[in-house]
């Protein structure tokens, strides 16, 4: 028995069958544009990690380990923040970019003011080293004499312990002076920059009296050049010393 199948069914079948193939292309279509590329971002995106208040070392390994690089963008000055620490991050934390973006990290300096250690007691080096390392500076030493104290400690300072200064500023250094028969084997100065040259005389317990400028175009300025008291020459502590430094024109 032959089955008889009309051309109107066949157009039909035909039409139904292109209507489901369009359809089924626009679908693909779809996922193609709008779902896989999410899919993909997803798989390329990574989350930026917050590395603020995190030390340099911390910060740059929370962030490899996210696979992400990192460059130091400024430092700047923060009270509230140690020196060595985060103080912002460029994305900031949480922002989802691609693996491998670089992020810009700010650094904490510390407190643009420092604090007047206590120094009472300390020998002259050691309170030189303690300054220093607060960012300030030794200044005028003031000499005084009491025979309860030993000899070449830091009876006190101007401003008092606890102040607060600026950055870089001069501490002023009250040392006991005791006079003594003790003798001192005098350094050698010359070639040493006139700053080191006070620190090391002040270290062997001896007073630089004066300081005599001459032109000389071949050292660096205040090198220096000579000294009036030879090298090696024992003398008693507390003796006097002048050095000759270098000038220009």
């Amino acid at each position: 028995m032959k089955i008889k199948i009309s051309k109107e069914l066949i157009s039909d079948i035909l039409i139904a069958a292109a209507i489901f193939i369009g359809g089924l292309i626009l679908l693909l279509m779809i996922v193609d544009a709008m779902v896989m590329p999410i899919f993909t971002r997803q798989e390329s995106e990574v989350e930026i990690p917050n590395v603020v208040d995190l030390s340099l070392q911390a910060a740059e390994a929370r962030l490899r380990e996210a696979d992400l690089k990192f460059m130091i963008g400024s430092e700047e000055y923060d009270s509230k923040r140690p020196k060595g620490t985060i103080i912002l991050q460029i994305p900031g934390g949480g922002s989802k970019v691609k693996s491998g973006r670089k992020v810009i990290l700010t650094i904490s300096k510390g407190s643009a003011s420092a604090i007047v250690p206590e120094l009472e007691g300390f020998t002259l080096r050691e309170a030189r080293m303690m300054l220093e390392r607060e960012g300030l500076v030794p200044g005028e030493i003031i000499w005084h004499t009491d025979l309860d104290l030993p000899d070449g400690v830091i009876i006190n300072s101007m401003p008092a312990a606890g102040t607060v200064m600026r950055l870089n500023a001069d501490v002023q250094l009250i040392v006991n002076r005791i006079e003594t028969e003790m003798m001192i084997r005098v350094p050698n100065f010359v070639g040493l920059d006139l700053d080191k040259a006070r620190s090391l005389a002040q270290d062997n317990f001896l007073l630089v009296a004066g300081i005599n400028y001459s032109v000389n175009d071949d050292l660096l300025p205040e090198t220096i050049m000579s000294q009036s008291v030879s090298p090696g020459r024992e003398v008693k502590k507390w003796s006097t010393i002048e050095f000759t430094v270098s000038a220009t024109e």
